[in-house]
Order: structure tokens, then sequence, then C-alpha cells
């Protein structure tokens, strides 16, 4: 619950992973749709409903704010394609050199260490 509060909160800086973000955005879009799909013969019924209907579009509104918060906290978020290529590569480089120092290392000779 603690967590929850934590997710939804948009001051809240710290930085998210992307299973983190809150994007069930369907149940509420399916209650708009039924709520609108809905014929009540009784004007008061449609008023009361058509009032209802109000709200959860207001809630889906909220959930897309916190939504977006939620995405701009992601790591990674403020770089574009071409700055995202370069780190991969930067990263691939410092991969393919530490996996050739590790098979020049265990080419090495050992060295026998016991003292006698």
């Amino acid at each position: 619950m603690e967590n929850n509060s934590e997710l939804s909160d948009p001051n809240n800086f710290s930085p998210l992973t992307v299973q983190d973000v809150d994007v069930d955005f369907l149940p509420i879009v399916y209650e708009i749709i039924r709520s609108i799909e809905r014929d009540f013969h009784d004007n008061s019924a449609k008023a009361r409903e058509s009032q209802d209907c109000s709200q959860k579009v207001l809630e889906l509104q909220k959930k897309f704010d916190v939504a977006r918060s939620q995405i701009k906290r992601l790591p990674g978020i403020d770089y574009n394609k071409q700055d995202q290529l370069k780190q991969f590569e930067i990263l691939r480089t410092q991969l393919r050199l530490k996996r050739e120092l590790l098979q020049k290392y265990r080419n090495m000779c050992s060295f026998e260490t016991s003292f006698k």
C-alpha cells in the first residue's frame, strides 16, 4: 500500500523501472464505454449516469497524468535515439575489451602459491 502511494506521487523523483509504471487504462476505458452504451428511459438515471461517466473520465485523465509523470522519471528517457545508440556502442566496446582481458588472464601462466 505504501509502495502504491510512492508510485503515484508526482513529486517523488526517484528513478523507476518500466514494470513500476502504471499504464493499466483498459478497465477505466471499458467502464466509460459501458456507461455510455447504457440506454436509460428515466431522465434522472440518465443525469446520474452522465455524472458518473464524467467522474470516470476525470479519473482516467488523472491516471494519464500519473503515467506521464512516471514515464518522465524512467532512466534514459531524456536521451534521443542517437545518444542511446552512442551509449550502446560505448558499452558494447567496454564489454568486448573486458572479455578480451578476461581471456588474456585465463591464458596466462598460473603461479604456484605454496610456500615450503
